[in-house]
């Protein structure tokens, strides 16, 4: 069992007799104490996936913006890198802030060439002019981004010539969210993911 305490290895062992359902009940109990603690006890008790997955999800429901690392330091090693980010490819058009906030955190884990592409899709697909949701109604919605040091309302206009995923053109919008025609350069890192919010082009 890899670096539990006393105290953790005895209920790893209490935990055994159980079925894994039961066990995976347990763990969600116990995250309430001790995140990082229960998660490298989840990694000795539990086998399935599917478990592994409903953690993750767990993580990005309720952790803010640096509390997720610890869930990924955990969880990217058992489901695979390329198994996350498919999992916030997903969530982009309905749950954007769960995934900028665990973006961020993603590059240490990719080991090899296809890991970065599918990292550098995930990012497009955030910033891109593809991220639009329908609602009911029918009413396009589109990606609103803030600049964190002008807090300034944007949405991605593309990228710098030359640049590719370095600096992106962010377009300027007013209060209501309509195109003023500025345009601004703008770091990745400097923009933060706000609600889709009405817009037209």
């Amino acid at each position: 069992m890899i670096g539990l305490t006393q105290f953790s290895q005895q209920k790893s062992q209490d935990l055994m007799v159980l079925s894994e359902e039961e066990r995976f009940q347990e763990i969600c109990v116990l995250l309430e104490q001790d995140v990082a603690g229960t998660l490298k006890l989840a990694i000795n008790v539990l086998q399935s996936k599917k478990y592994f997955h409903c953690l993750l999800e767990k993580g990005l429901e309720s952790s803010d913006a640096s509390a997720i690392e610890t869930w990924l330091s955990y969880l990217v090693p058992r489901l695979g890198i390329r198994y996350v980010i498919n999992i916030l490819s997903g969530k982009v058009s309905e749950q954007p802030q769960q995934v900028e906030k665990t973006v961020y955190w993603l590059e240490k884990f990719l080991s090899n060439e296809k890991d970065f592409d599918l990292f550098k899709d995930l990012e497009d697909k955030m910033l891109g002019q593809e991220y639009k949701a329908a609602s009911s109604s029918g009413r396009t919605y589109k990606l609103i981004l803030k600049i964190k040091s002008t807090n300034e309302c944007v949405v991605f206009g593309g990228y710098q010539l030359g640049s590719h995923g370095n600096q992106v053109i962010a377009e300027i919008l007013d209060p209501t969210y309509n195109p003023t025609g500025g345009v601004r350069l703008v770091s990745p890192g400097d923009l933060e993911v706000l609600d889709p919010q009405p817009y037209d082009d």
